[in-house]
């Protein structure tokens, strides 16, 4: 599979090819990323889920701070274990030379992310709206403020949107991989272009 995977992912192809050979890698090896990811993936959704809800609850202006943390390590996490696709070696200078077609599949990419990222995030912003709302309201002397299980309640949720919010960071991987892989075909064939005009 991995020889399959370098020839296809070494191979001329538009932005919107690139776009749709990602996600359809993505989703038709869906079962065998989970599988290969989840031990990661679930501890860091347990504690991310721990710690931005306490922040929500008890310090809601650190939230920003441990959102950008957050993305830090995950990102340095994922890069070591994601090894689906094989690695596009080439210099800086040729991802330079061709910036447009990356740059759409990194747009399109993230956009459909960003889409996706909004959706499950919902009822996580609803909690912490409804926490800072509480914290408000007893500091204008609001005697109740949250029930007790709001914490755990707060904690699930987090946790949970966590997770689906890590594997949609993965979709955001494929298509920018077959996009890299075009632009150095791309700069291959021109190069041997190159080579025959002289």
């Amino acid at each position: 599979m991995e020889k399959e995977n370098e020839e296809s992912l070494i191979k001329i192809r538009s932005a919107r090819a690139a776009v749709a050979a990602g996600f359809r890698l993505y989703t038709g090896n869906f079962r065998r990323i989970f599988r290969s990811t989840w031990m990661f993936q679930l501890p860091f959704a347990v504690v991310s889920g721990v710690v931005e809800a306490l922040l929500v609850v008890y310090y809601p202006i650190l939230v920003l701070a441990f959102m950008l943390l957050w993305y830090v390590v995950y990102r340095f996490l994922m890069r070591r274990r994601l090894t689906m696709l094989p690695a596009v070696g080439a210099p800086l200078s040729v991802y330079l030379h061709h910036p447009g077609q990356i740059i759409v599949v990194a747009l399109v990419t993230f956009l459909a992310c960003a889409g996706l990222w909004l959706l499950t995030s919902i009822p996580a912003v609803i909690l912490g709206i409804a926490n800072i709302q509480a914290a408000t309201g007893v500091l204008y002397g609001d005697p109740l403020g949250m029930p007790d299980y709001m914490l755990w309640l707060t904690m699930g949720v987090f946790t949970l949107s966590s997770l689906m919010q890590a594997y949609i960071y993965l979709v955001y991987f494929f298509p920018v991989r077959y996009a890299q892989g075009s632009t150095v075909a791309t700069e291959a064939e021109r190069q041997s272009q190159l080579k025959q005009n002289k």
